[in-house]
C-alpha cells in the first residue's frame, strides 16, 4: 500500500497587481488557505509562501516578520530561513516548510501537497 502526493493550487490573489499591491516589498502578512495559516513574502525575486508559525517556539512570523538578502526573519528572536531552501541559515536544525508559488495570468496561486489514496487501499 502506498500514497501518492499531489498539489493542489489555491488562488490567493485574483491578480499578481493586487498581490503586489497586499503584500509590501520585503514584508510578510498571513494567509489562510482552508485550515492552514502560510506567511507569504515578497521580495524582489517575488512571492514566497512557508508556514506561518517560527518552528523555533511557534510564534507567528507575520507579527513584525520581514525578509533581507534572501531571508525571511522572525521578528521574535531573529532565526532566519532561506526562502530558497527553507534551511535555518545559522544552520539550526530548525528548517520551514515551504510551499511553491506561481504568478500565473488569472492571479497569484499557492500550492499544497496533499496525499492521494492509492486504489491498493
Amino acid at each position: 500500500m502506498f500514497s501518492r502526493k499531489d498539489t493542489a493550487w489555491f488562488m490567493v490573489f485574483s491578480s499578481v497587481e493586487k498581490a503586489r499591491e497586499q503584500v509590501p516589498l520585503n514584508r510578510t502578512i498571513a494567509i489562510e488557505i482552508g485550515d492552514k495559516r502560510l506567511c507569504l513574502a515578497r521580495t524582489e525575486q517575488g512571492f514566497f509562501a512557508l508556514d506561518e508559525k517560527c518552528p523555533h517556539q511557534g510564534l507567528p512570523i507575520t507579527r513584525g516578520g520581514f525578509c533581507e538578502h534572501g531571508t525571511v526573519v522572525c521578528p521574535f528572536h531573529r532565526y532566519a530561513w532561506s526562502l530558497k531552501t527553507g534551511r535555518e541559515v545559522e544552520r539550526r536544525e530548525d528548517n520551514i516548510q515551504l510551499y511553491p508559488v506561481e504568478e500565473r495570468p488569472e492571479g497569484l496561486f499557492i500550492g499544497i501537497e496533499t496525499k492521494r489514496r492509492s486504489w491498493f487501499s
